[in-house]
């Protein structure tokens, strides 16, 4: 499997990524989605959220001020995220490294933070996209 992750900007291909918790990163997108109010699952600090969808991830990276979109290894084993109903799409890991830069630069342009929560919303249901 092929996994993607959208989020903090500038990393480089070899970099470990490591969830809020071990990194003390107060921009996170637990916190915008807590204020967007988003799903419990998504206020989550102690892993790092993976995805098999490059869109999905590139959503994701669109919430941070010029997020980025990583294809990554997972280094440990992942678990499938317990509130998404669609097979194959969401996991969870401790952590994980880059492998690919896939876009530095993600910006939401013809879309806003809360049309994009609400498409996540919407896949971790089971919808489509």
């Amino acid at each position: 499997m092929t996994f993607f992750h959208g989020g903090f900007p500038g990393l480089k291909v070899g970099d470990l990524l490591l969830p809020p918790d071990r990194t003390g990163t107060e921009h996170r997108l637990s916190a915008t989605a807590a204020d967007l109010c988003g799903p419990d699952h998504t206020t989550r600090t102690d892993v790092v959220d993976l995805t098999t969808d490059r869109q999905v991830a590139r959503g994701y990276a669109a919430f941070y001020p010029d997020g980025a979109l990583y294809q990554v290894l997972p280094q440990s084993p992942v678990a499938p995220d317990p509130d998404c109903l669609q097979p194959d799409l969401s996991w969870r890991c401790p952590a994980a490294v880059v492998v690919a830069v896939v876009d530095p630069v993600v910006l939401f342009r013809n879309r806003t933070p809360d049309r994009w929560l609400r498409m996540l919303n919407g896949l971790a249901r089971g919808g489509a996209a």
